[in-house]
């Protein structure tokens, strides 16, 4: 069962974190929302860019949220702040010793990074990778699916994100998200072929066009008889 929760309608409380355990060279913590898989839907954004990270040969979309409403952006920051308090609540426990807040807050790599007065903030987001190819569906307003290359720099876009766990590496750890979707906000112009494509010998007449020929023989045919009409008029007034 899948369900999406709205970024501004997120209660941190329903938030659970597994107890990280140990997984090749790393130690990964599922994340859960109220018992499920934790799916964030966005606001609306603006597509910057897709850059490929070399070091860690991760994908990332480049988004920034509307200059006027940082809401979604303060959503990631409280997101970061909850997983930091949650990680030092729960340190003993994961750990067998108690980490100090200052040690953990220089551990972590944060979702949201800061960013100067009067500028508006970048966000990066991970996109699934699996041999070169990206594992996030795309869709246009009709819920059709396109590929990447419908992105261009300043569509507005609504992504759906997996907000999966806390990955715990030697010297820090994060929190391990994806976009799982992405909707393009902006149709996709129609494409006009600019030569004529209909092929006339598969052209039978029209209905509207007999409709037309029994509209004039009807009407011919009113006016004959108004005519009648006039002329016997005339007779009886002669009559009388």
């Amino acid at each position: 069962m899948t369900e999406v929760t709205r970024y501004d309608q997120l209660d941190l409380s329903k938030i659970d974190y597994s107890k990280p355990e140990h997984q090749q060279n790393v130690y990964y913590g599922s994340i859960s929302y109220n018992g499920l898989p934790c799916y964030i839907q966005t606001s609306k954004m603006t597509f910057v860019d897709m850059i490929d990270d070399k070091t860690s040969k991760q994908k990332y979309l480049v988004v920034t949220v509307d200059p006027r409403d940082f809401s979604f952006y303060d959503c990631l920051v409280t997101l970061d702040d909850h997983n930091l308090a949650s990680t030092y609540k729960s340190s003993k426990g994961w750990f067998q010793k108690e980490l100090p807040m200052d040690v953990l807050e220089t551990m972590y790599r944060r979702i949201t990074k800061p960013f100067k007065k009067d500028d508006t903030p970048e966000i990066e987001l991970r996109i699934p990778v699996t041999k070169k190819k990206i594992q996030c569906n795309m869709y246009d307003q009709s819920n059709n699916i396109i590929s990447a290359d419908n992105l261009s720099k300043g569509s507005t876009i609504i992504g759906i994100l997996h907000i999966k766990g806390l990955k715990f590496l030697k010297k820090d750890y994060y929190c391990d998200m994806y976009v799982s979707q992405i909707k393009l906000c902006q149709g996709i112009p129609y494409s006009i072929p600019t030569q004529c494509l209909i092929d006339e010998e598969d052209i039978d007449t029209y209905d509207y066009e007999i409709l037309d020929e029994e509209v004039i023989q009807k009407n011919k045919h009113k006016l004959e008889l108004e005519e009648q009409i006039r002329s016997l008029q005339k007779r009886i007034d002669n009559l009388n």
